[in-house]
């Protein structure tokens, strides 16, 4: 998710940033995980978007965020390839530059408080299997990201990762884009699901559409662990940005609207 606004994030949601990334090193080590460099390098003046206003009890944080498409550069060996991609996890603070991630099964991301299961990755995939496409609008976009941003904070609640007051939502008189419709029309939904992975990491965690694993062997996460050690020192709260569709965690200078 990308956050706009002026107000400096707090000492708890830098700290809470930290511990997931802890959980994330394990979390690496235990399932299929791929290394990976990912670099967010969406252009919000090109990518379909909206801007949302939305609540976030576990960052303390109230205001605009970024809904839509993000434009990610994944770099697997010496090879980078660029995806679609939208944020899966409403709970960290995004990071800039090129970040370790590990490619992973989209059940096994993102870190918690807003770790899935095999269901709610399900519900993820036929969502982007019903509504995604490169060309998609503005508001089908954003509807798309909300609904994923509900499933996963959802789950959460429902797993007991997180109590339910410290859930994402929408602020008051804040329209979804269909996001509710979205998420509605899965109990009817009988086509094949998309083929999705995660992106974990220690920044915010996000969802692309792999059509074929990428060519080198996966190593168990070690790389992953070697390398998100080393860049724990990168891991600092953005006053302007909670990424999961923002160019490279750069402070946007739109002023945030307040809401809830």
């Amino acid at each position: 998710m990308s956050m706009k606004s002026t107000q400096k994030p707090s000492f708890r949601a830098a700290t809470a940033c930290l511990a997931g990334t802890a959980v994330a090193l394990g979390l690496a080590a235990s399932v299929n995980a791929q290394p990976a460099t990912v670099t967010d390098i969406t252009d919000w003046s090109t990518t379909p978007m909206e801007v949302v206003n939305i609540t976030d009890p576990y960052l303390g944080y109230n205001g605009g965020v970024y809904a839509g498409i993000n434009t990610l550069a994944v770099t697997v060996g010496s090879s980078t390839t660029v995806y679609d991609g939208f944020c899966i996890d409403p709970f960290h603070w995004s990071l800039s530059g090129p970040q370790p991630y590990n490619i992973v099964p989209l059940a096994s991301a993102p870190k918690p408080p807003g770790a899935l299961n095999a269901s709610t990755a399900l519900q993820i995939e036929d969502l982007w299997a019903e509504f995604y496409s490169p060309t998609m609008s503005s508001s089908g976009a954003a509807g798309l990201q909300i609904a994923i941003w509900d499933l996963v904070s959802s789950n959460a609640v429902a797993t007991g990762e997180l109590p339910a007051n410290q859930t994402f939502s929408l602020a008051n008189g804040q329209g979804d884009y269909g996001a509710s419709a979205d998420i509605a029309s899965l109990a009817t939904y009988s086509g094949p699901a998309a083929n999705l992975e995660g992106l974990t990491g220690p920044g915010q965690d996000y969802v692309i559409d792999i059509p074929s694993p990428p060519s080198s062997a996966p190593d168990g996460g070690a790389t992953f662990i070697m390398l998100a050690l080393t860049a724990g020192a990168l891991i600092v709260p953005r006053p302007a940005l909670l990424q999961c569709a923002g160019r490279r965690l750069k402070a946007v200078t739109i002023s945030p609207t307040r809401g809830q």
